[in-house]
């Protein structure tokens, strides 16, 4: 336990480290637009950030408030970009998945322990007008922490092999910044405290593809004399498997 205390206090200062150096416009971006930090090509990664208790009718009240995840401000159903948009109910529609799939994962989703990429738009409700969150991804945390700390990323195995550390066999690349990718030597799931049978589904997963996670980049001692020699590792507060409600 001690040693997971480490862990996430390392990621807490790594993770204030690397907000300074996020605020800084990326290179090639004019830095006065607005800062969206959302890439127009693609759509975006979403994590909710509370229920909506407000007490008025459906579908203008109830459901939950999400934002896009690694960004400043989100782009709501209306078009107005705010640090957060209301979403009365996820559209999973092109998931193919049915009602009781659809409540399952919005009950995981509705307290912040899933994400989703998709985008908010203006779908009829009744006799109103809702905002609903359209889904074409949706991913499952599998850690036990109350909340996921550090930054977003999706991380993949990259193929590289090497004779000797460090070896960045694992890229990371930013979620809703695509431009970011940067290499690690490995990602250190331990800190999440999730089950071991959900580790070992994670590294499975990585053998076929991306998985996403959160948390911060570190190095570590990797080899050389006296250990003088750096590698990187991802210390995971949290990661994502995709969602098999």
């Amino acid at each position: 336990m001690s040693h997971i205390r480490t862990l996430v206090a390392a990621a807490a200062l790594a993770l204030s480290a690397s907000s300074h150096a996020q605020s800084a416009p990326t290179p090639g971006t004019d830095p006065s637009a607005p800062p969206t930090a959302i890439d127009a090509k693609s759509e975006p990664y979403f994590i909710v950030t509370h229920i909506d208790t407000r007490k008025c009718a459906y579908p203008m009240c109830g459901g939950y408030f999400v934002k896009a995840v690694d960004s400043p401000l989100t782009r709501c159903a209306d078009g107005k970009l705010a640090k957060q948009c209301h979403a009365v109910e996820l559209d999973t529609r092109s998931l193919g998945w049915s009602d009781e799939q659809r409540a399952k994962f919005e009950a995981s989703f509705g307290v912040g322990k899933a994400l989703v990429k998709g985008g908010p738009q203006p779908q009829p409700r009744g006799l109103y007008t809702g905002e609903v969150l359209r889904v074409t991804e949706a991913w499952q945390g599998q850690g036990t922490n109350k909340r996921p700390l550090g930054t977003f990323y999706s991380l993949k195995n990259n193929g590289i092999v090497c004779i000797q550390a460090p070896c960045p066999s694992f890229s990371l690349t930013t979620l809703n910044r695509p431009a970011t990718e940067r290499t690690i030597d490995m990602p250190d799931f331990s800190p999440a405290r999730a089950p071991e049978e959900a580790v070992k589904a994670a590294w499975a997963e990585l053998e076929q593809g991306p998985i996403l996670a959160a948390g911060a980049v570190v190095p570590f001692p990797a080899g050389g004399l006296q250990g003088t020699v750096y590698g990187h590792k991802l210390l995971a507060s949290e990661f994502y498997l995709p969602a098999k409600p």
